[in-house]
Formats: structure tokens, sequence, C-alpha cells
């Protein structure tokens, strides 16, 4: 019994030591790498006896555990550095763009300019450095310009060289292109080049213009090369190469065969009256193709709308109000603009009239400060018989800005002419006899007496005129343009002037 109870006891101790035994091999069996070291698969198994000895690995204890989840823990949330590229990783690269560039057309040529353009357009650049740079510059675009303009980094390039360069650098550069400024007119990014050689190089100002010839009709409804017919036009053609581009809108025979002698469509008209007919027609085509395609604000447009109106019989005149009375507002910046909306005023009905009025009125108060553009409120004062329409859309705006308006040189005439009418002691003999041209038409045109609507406009504005006498004398005094309006207002205003005359005595 002793015997067998020992055994029992024997057998019960190595059991759990057995058991000890097994768990590190399931351990093992089940984990694949742990700091490094290499554990053993499932499949293994069978050889697991033959190399216990040498193979086996520790038990992973918890601790282990937990210091290995810190440190993967860690190593996520550190963040990761850039990798800082080598120097042969830095050359790799830009020998690879280098290769890349070097397959682009005039390589050789554009990106040694960008490096001098760079230079050349700082501000700062002594006189000296900048003409050494723009030597280099020359040397080497020289007798390549005409391949690299219409790229849009060249023609900054070129643009810049036009405007530091000096007279013989420029000249060089505007005898490479002769030929190509229709083309480069119609270009997004080469007009600019032409715009800078209008102004730079005079003496390639006739063949650039010259090059235009024959196109003119076509050029000004272009997007890009209207802006550029309209600055030859405008700033830097003499009166007979204007006469010559304007020409063009009187029909094919023109676009051949300039009449030098003759620059105005009246003498045109009187050498050849039976053309008439045959060049408005083509004139009409032109201006509302030009109307059509945004380019109505050009002076050279202007000037042929101020032709037509002049020798359009009434129909014709009709058929261009329809098209004309919302933009009228849009050409009164020039001489013929202003002209042409006075003829609009002058021709149109009372409801197209109405019309314009409703276009101009945002813009009262900068017409009247127009060189221009007062003359077309003062034929608006002429013709318009609804003087309630008138108060409300035009008096209005200008009591509104009474006192600036009154100091302006322009501005003040306005008010002089609601005021004292056509005096000539405020109003040049040229824009009475202007004005005088449009009282025949309307006589036509409009019903009201001229007398009565001239005062019912001045007893509108009277009240705010001697408001503003009496609550800024001082001020108006002080301005010569204005003592003219304060006088008139004492000598013509309607209703009661003795606050501004107390006003003005407490000076």
């Amino acid at each position: 019994m002793a015997v067998s109870k020992r055994k029992s006891a024997s057998i019960t101790a190595e059991a759990p030591t057995k058991k000890v035994k097994k768990e590190p091999k399931e351990a093992k069996s089940n984990t694949k790498t742990l700091f490094g070291k290499a554990i053993k698969e499932e499949g293994q198994e069978e050889n697991e006896d033959e190399d216990e000895g040498e193979l086996e690995a520790e038990p992973i204890r918890d601790d282990d555990e937990e210091n290995s989840m810190e440190v993967d823990s860690e190593q996520q949330a550190a963040p990761q550095r850039p990798k800082i590229p080598t120097k042969e990783q830095n050359a790799q690269k830009k020998a690879l763009r280098d290769e890349r560039r070097s397959h682009k057309p005039n390589a050789e040529l554009i990106y040694p300019a960008k490096k001098l353009w760079e230079k050349l357009r700082l501000k700062e650049l002594p006189k000296a450095e900048r003409q050494a740079v723009m030597k280099d510059m020359m040397d080497l675009i020289t007798g390549k310009v005409q391949d690299i303009i219409f790229k849009h980094d060249m023609s900054r390039i070129i643009q810049s060289c036009l405007k530091h360069g000096n007279e013989a650098q420029r000249n060089v550069i505007a005898g490479e292109l002769v030929g190509h400024y229709l083309t480069l007119s119609k270009s997004m990014y080469g007009r600019f080049i032409v715009v800078k050689i209008l102004n730079y190089c005079q003496k390639y100002r006739e063949a650039i213009i010259k090059e235009f010839y024959g196109k003119v009709r076509q050029l000004i409804k272009h997007k890009e090369a209207s802006e550029i017919i309209e600055d030859a036009y405008s700033t830097y053609a003499n009166s007979a190469q204007r006469a010559a581009l304007i020409q063009e809108f009187y029909g094919p025979e023109f676009r051949l065969f300039k009449i030098e002698d003759k620059k105005t469509l009246t003498e045109i008209l009187e050498q050849n009256p039976a053309k008439k007919d045959n060049i408005m027609k083509h004139l009409l085509e032109t201006l509302k193709g030009c109307m059509e395609k945004g380019t109505v604000g050009f002076s050279i447009v202007h000037r042929g709308l101020l032709e037509y109106f002049e020798h359009a019989d009434a129909k014709g005149i009709q058929e261009m109000l329809d098209v004309m009375k919302e933009q009228a507002v849009e050409i009164l910046h020039t001489k013929e603009g202003a002209q042409v909306a006075m003829f609009c005023l002058m021709y149109a009905s009372p409801k197209d009239r109405k019309a314009m009025l409703k276009t101009m009125k945002p813009f009262v108060v900068k017409i009247c400060k127009e060189e221009y553009g007062h003359m077309v409120m003062l034929r608006m004062f002429d013709v318009v018989d609804d003087t309630v329409l008138m108060s409300k859309a035009i008096l209005t705006e200008i009591v509104k800005e009474m006192e600036d308006i009154a100091k302006d040189k322009f501005g003040r005439r306005v008010i002089l002419y609601l005021l004292a009418g056509r005096s000539p002691k405020y109003i040049s003999p040229q824009s009475i006899d202007l004005l005088a041209k449009g009282d025949l038409v309307r006589a036509n045109t409009s019903k009201k007496d001229a007398a009565v609507r001239s005062a019912e406009l001045l007893g509108y504005i009277s009240p705010a005129l001697i408001s503003l006498i009496a609550s800024k004398a001082r001020s108006l005094t002080s301005e010569p343009l204005a003592c003219q309006v304060v006088l008139e207002t004492l000598l013509h205003a309607a209703g009661d002037k003795t606050p501004a005359v107390n006003a003005l005595l407490e000076l």
C-alpha cells in the first residue's frame, strides 16, 4: 500500500511538469517571428524532438508581450522623416529634365533666354549691367525672332527686349518681323509685341499699318486684332492712314484701291455720288457686325457711325437706331461717339428716347464730366419732351452730386445750360453750331415748345441750386468755375432766392 501510494504521488507530481513543457511548444508553433528570432511553424512538429535542444525557444512571458506592444505603438506613433535625396539622385533628376527639354523646339534658345530675362526684368538692375544683359540677349535671339514669337513665355521676353533695348536693338527685332504683323495681330500673345513695336519703333509704324490694308473689315471684328486696329488708328496713324483704314468700311472696291486725296466720306460722295447707295449698304453691314462682336467702343467704329448718320436717309437712320439705342451710352468718350449719341437722341422716337435715358441714368454724373459726353446732356435737354421723366431719371442724379458737378470744368456747363441756355460766355461757338444743327430735326421729332421745355427743367432744378448756395456759399465762391453757377443762379433761377442771397451776404 505504501508503494502504491508513492507511485501515485510520483505520477501526480509528473503530470503538471509535462503540461508546462507543452505550453511553450504551442506558443512556439503559433508564432513565426519574435524580436527577430525564428519560431517554428505547426508543420515542423515531426522534427521537434530531434532538434529540441538546439532550436527550442524560451517561453514567452507576459511582460515581454507588453514590451513588444509598447515598442510597436511607439514606432507607429513616431512621424516618419522624409527621405532626403542624395546628390546622385538630384543629378539624375536634372539630367532627365534637361533631356526632356532638349526634345522641345528651339530648346537651345528658349532656356538660356529665360535665364537672361530673369535678370533683364529686374527693376533695380543697374543700367550698365542691363545693357550687358541686353547685348547677350540680342546675340542669342538675332535671326531667330520669327521662330519664337508665338510662344507665351518668349512673347514676354521679346516685349522686355523692346522695352529695355536701345533704338538699334528695337529696330533689329521689328525688322525681322516685317511681313508677320498681320498674323501676330491675331495671336493671343503675339499682339502684345505689335503694340510694343508701334509704341517704340516709329520707323516701322507705316510698314505695320500697310500690312493691315485689305483686311481691316475682318480684323475689326476679330477678338484680338480689333484692339491692334484701334491702337493703330487712334494713337499712331496720321490723317492719311486713318482715312485709308476707314475707307475699307465702304466696300470691296476701297479695300483694293485707296483714294489718297480724299479723307472723308463727304469728299468721296461729292466726287462719286452714284456710289452712295453701295457705300451706305456696305457701311451699314460693317457697323452692324462691329456691334454684334462687341467692338462698338472703338473710335474707328465711332467715325464710321458718324459718317453713316450724316449721309443716310430716314429709313437707314431708323434701322441704325434700332441697333444703337441701347448701346449709345458706350460711345460717349470720343468726339465722334458723342456726336453719334446726339444724332440718336435727335432722330429717336419718344419711346426710343425713354429707353436711352434708362441706360444712361446710372452714368449721369460721369457723362456730365466728360469732355465730349456733356454735349449729349445738352442735346437731351433740347429734344426730350417728357420733362417729368427727365427730372426723375437725369436731374435727380445731377442734384445728388450738384456741388461736385458745379466745380467741374465740363460739368458746370450742364448746369449753366439750364440756367443761361446757349450763352457764348460758357459754350464755344463750335458747340453752339453743333447744337443748332439739330433744331430743324427737333421741329419734326419733338412736339413741345422749346421755351416751355426749358422753363419746366429750370423750375425743377432751381430749388436745389438755391439750397446748395445757401449751405455751401463759401465753398462755391472759392472756386472760379463754381462762381459762374452762383452768378447765373441769382440771375435766372426760379423761386425765392433769399436764402442764397443771405448766405452770400454773411461771407
